[in-house]
């Protein structure tokens, strides 16, 4: 039998259903009133936070509360709120049972949970529903229902629909949002990927100079998706790069080619001279900075085809403009792994002995002006700026940032002078209610500009 679509009052024609069957009863443990979420824990797997104990200490901690009695939950939803399953209404198998808890200590639960994990989510406590975008950019939608009743206990049902974005991602999230709705959420558990990391390195340094041919024509086909006029071949070229940059997924020698292009316009160092390459025909470096910068890859505003109605012009023009949000995300992401490779492995990029990573730094933030007419630190904390609603983007920018002003003393009296200290300190306060990433990056930004000014004395370049 065909499957077709079904339409609820919450959302739109669902196109698939999750995949992977979850408990539609509660195991009975969930007679407590709340839920520490704040004991124990560890952060997303996913995160490539280099805080220290102490900045990790501070970004689990609860956030700051009022003199006030009244929750500080980011979703409120009232004890006495009720809104039952409809009839005929197919629940997704991505659902939870939980019992002998209101749907305010379940909102809540939820709500500290996408905190931890660095969702954003914009809630409505009225409706009782949430909708949540992942830094994978996986959407997912949130309803509550209550059942019970006729002399069953009353019981409070938690519904997740994936509306786009990686499955895998989503089933990975959602059983974390499941649990802690249910109570028994225990982020200890989440962080085994990062294993992986230094095994994947140490092969990857002990390999042959061959695999500098495979870096560069994987550089190529990304930077040929880049150029392309259709949306889906632009994200696989920023999505690719995003991989390229990443030394934990594609190993230190491929990372540190990738990383020399978006930098510096070249996929080699000096002592290279045998490989012919030139990544400064491919424009890796000026679409990064294009689309940082600018939003977009280049600085013209190309019309879209002609519509029959203003209706159709108004559509294309929103969805052209949430592509191009996305490439943006991705482009920040590229920045901060080609930045933190550069200060993990600073010597490779400045094999001579007399260069140092502050000038190496120094002379991207001068070229990167050079070629985008705008400086670099500026954009960066423009879009911290807009922490509020787009944490995500925020918490990369954040992460340039650090690796900027800790690499050189230039950037950081540069982001003195443009007021960045309070910038930082706002995107820091919106971390603290609903982002545990963007609250430990924006504590390192906040290290490093608070550094004493005769550390910034030395000759800098």
């Amino acid at each position: 039998m065909a499957n077709f679509p079904r339409v609820t009052k919450d959302s739109s024609p669902e196109k698939e259903t999750a995949q992977n069957q979850f408990d539609e009863t509660d195991t009975g443990k969930c007679e407590m009133a709340a839920l520490d979420l704040h004991n124990n824990v560890t952060l997303d797997p996913n995160s490539h936070l280099k805080s220290t104990s102490t900045e990790h200490a501070r970004a689990i901690a609860p956030p700051p509360t009022t003199g006030s009695n009244e929750s500080q939950s980011n979703w409120n939803v009232k004890d006495d709120w009720r809104r039952s399953v409809p009839s005929f209404y197919p629940l997704e198998k991505s659902n939870r049972t939980v019992k002998g808890a209101t749907a305010s200590v379940v909102s809540g639960r939820v709500s500290d949970c996408c905190r931890l994990l660095s969702v954003q989510a914009e809630f409505d406590d009225k409706a009782g529903t949430a909708s949540l975008t992942t830094a994978e950019h996986v959407e997912i939608h949130l309803s509550l229902w209550s059942a019970g009743g006729d002399g069953e206990p009353a019981c409070i049902i938690v519904e997740a629909q994936r509306r786009t974005g990686d499955p895998i991602k989503y089933h990975q999230y959602i059983r974390h949002i499941l649990d802690a709705a249910q109570g028994t959420f225990n982020a200890v558990n989440v962080g085994s990927s990062n294993l992986k990391t230094d095994v994947m390195d140490k092969k990857e340094k002990g390999s042959s100079q061959s695999n500098d041919d495979k870096s560069l024509s994987a550089l190529e086909i990304a930077a040929i998706l880049i150029k392309k006029d259709r949306m889906d071949a632009r994200r696989l070229g920023m999505e690719s790069l995003c991989f390229l940059t990443d030394p934990s997924r594609t190993g230190v020698d491929t990372a540190l080619v990738a990383s020399r292009a978006v930098l510096f316009g070249s996929a080699q160092n000096d002592n290279d001279d045998d490989v012919e390459f030139l990544a400064d025909e491919l424009g890796v470096r000026e679409a990064i900075l294009s689309l940082v910068q600018y939003g977009r890859l280049n600085e013209s505003n190309d019309m879209p085809p002609d519509s029959d109605s203003d209706e159709d012009t108004t559509r294309i023009h929103d969805e052209e403009k949430s592509f191009n949000d996305i490439l943006h995300n991705l482009a920040l992401a590229v920045l901060s792994n080609a930045l933190e490779v550069l200060e993990t492995h600073g010597d490779d990029f400045a094999p001579s002995s007399e260069s140092k990573l502050s000038q190496a730094t120094n002379d991207f933030l001068k070229e990167s002006k050079e070629i985008s007419h705008r400086e670099l630190i500026d954009s960066l904390l423009n879009v911290l700026g807009q922490a509020e609603a787009k944490p995500h983007d925020a918490c990369l920018s954040a992460q340039c940032l650090r690796s900027l002003l800790q690499a050189s003393k230039k950037a950081r009296r540069k982001a003195r002078d443009m007021n960045a200290k309070q910038i930082v300190a706002t995107a820091l306060e919106v971390g603290q209610r609903t982002h545990v990433k963007l609250q430990t990056e924006t504590l390192g930004v906040l290290r490093e500009l608070e550094k004493p000014e005769d550390e910034d004395r030395e000759d800098d370049n």
